[in-house]
């Protein structure tokens, strides 16, 4: 949104033209000021001025007396749940987060449950009762995708490099008998097991 201003003359005074000129007055890291650029910031700090009760009085509007009133921590069973939000839209379209606190249903007003969910990200919302409850399950879906199909790590394939590419053996060309000398060997080079 753009910030206007009045002034008494009734033209409007925009900060963002401000800032614009401000930016075009031709000062950079290293450089002397010049009467342009002085005029600029000179100017700057004036809209600012008038600026600053409009801005002021626009984020007391916005400011929250008590944001925590009558958030619980405790006592509800959803409270410290995981949680997966879905954003199809989104770039990142999976979201993991848990459930902090909840604000039980107001009866004079008719306004189910919340639930105050932080996201792993940073971000946080809050959920009416049938959004946490798909949060829960789609967490649920999740765990469950995972048992059953557990992700494969991808192993790096290894190649002998000490040994000249023509002397070089692989494990395909063993056999069983050298595959079982293989491992007979690689069994004496360990150090014994405690108790055998």
């Amino acid at each position: 949104p753009r910030v206007v201003a009045r002034r008494p003359e009734g033209r409007a005074v925009g900060l963002r033209a401000a800032l614009q000129r401000f930016g075009e007055g031709g000062e950079g890291e290293g450089a002397v000021a010049t009467d342009k650029g002085a005029l600029a910031e000179a100017e700057l700090k004036q809209r600012l001025r008038e600026l600053l009760p409009i801005i002021s009085a626009d984020m007391a509007d916005d400011e929250v007396v008590n944001q925590d009133e009558g958030w619980l921590d405790e006592g509800h069973e959803w409270v410290g749940r995981q949680v997966l939000r879905v954003f199809p839209e989104a770039a990142n379209p999976q979201s993991l987060g848990k459930i902090t606190r909840w604000l039980p249903p107001n009866e004079e007003t008719s306004e189910g449950a919340l639930f105050h969910v932080v996201h792993d990200d940073g971000d946080a919302e809050d959920l009416e009762l049938g959004e946490a409850e798909a949060a829960l399950e789609a967490f649920a879906q999740k765990e469950r995708d995972e048992l059953l199909h557990p992700p494969v790590l991808a192993q790096p394939h290894y190649e002998n490099r000490l040994e000249r590419k023509a002397l070089r053996i692989k494990p395909s060309a063993l056999g069983l008998a050298g595959a079982r000398d293989e491992l007979l060997d690689f069994e004496e080079w360990l150090p014994p097991l405690p108790g055998r």
